[in-house]
């Protein structure tokens, strides 16, 4: 019987389905990643790397906002993306502190788009990919910010009390964690 929930989570006893997913993985990200790099070619904000060379499922993703609260600041975000994509999501983590509303201090992230199981239209769905990904994590240091579902809770009513004070406190994180 097919459990897909038991294959997300890396146990699967029938291998040759598994070797079948990577292969489909593989052949998908070659394409996404040919068309992600002619997109962020001329991007100064996003760059995108691959720390084990030939590993596709496996990126590093440097955020440099150009913009905004958080201009100034170099983010870090790893991506994984497992065998069962395209039908489930990447796994992202955010490797730099940041006072966020939508990435707590564990670097766990609160994107639509990354959700599996989402309850409005935005999460994710066999029809999206990496640079989807990307230019959404992006967005989240500009216009995607979301204080009224918030995963760090004390940022967002810190912004919606006192602005001032929420700003000054991005500055510090960036002047002590995301700085070069």
């Amino acid at each position: 019987m097919l459990n897909l929930q038991k294959r997300i989570k890396g146990v699967d006893e029938n291998k040759k389905y598994m070797e079948t997913r990577i292969c489909i993985r593989e052949k998908l990200l070659t394409e996404e990643i040919k068309e992600l790099e002619r997109t962020l070619k001329s991007d100064k904000v996003c760059r995108l790397t691959f720390p084990t060379p030939g590993a596709l499922h496996e990126m590093h993703l440097t955020i440099t906002p150009s913009d905004g609260f958080y201009k100034g600041g170099i983010y870090h975000f790893d991506i994984k993306v497992p065998a069962e994509y395209n039908n489930v999501p990447p796994i992202v983590k955010c490797l730099t502190r940041v006072w966020h509303p939508n990435i707590n201090e564990d670097g766990a992230i609160c994107l639509s788009l990354l959700r599996e199981n989402s309850l409005d239209a935005f999460g994710w769905r066999p029809t999206r990919n990496i640079t989807e990904v990307v230019h959404g994590l992006s967005s989240l240091f500009t216009d995607l910010m979301d204080f009224d579902d918030p995963l760090n809770q004390q940022a967002a009513e810190q912004y919606q009390q006192n602005r001032g004070a929420f700003e000054s406190k991005v500055r510090d994180y960036i002047y002590r964690y995301a700085r070069q």
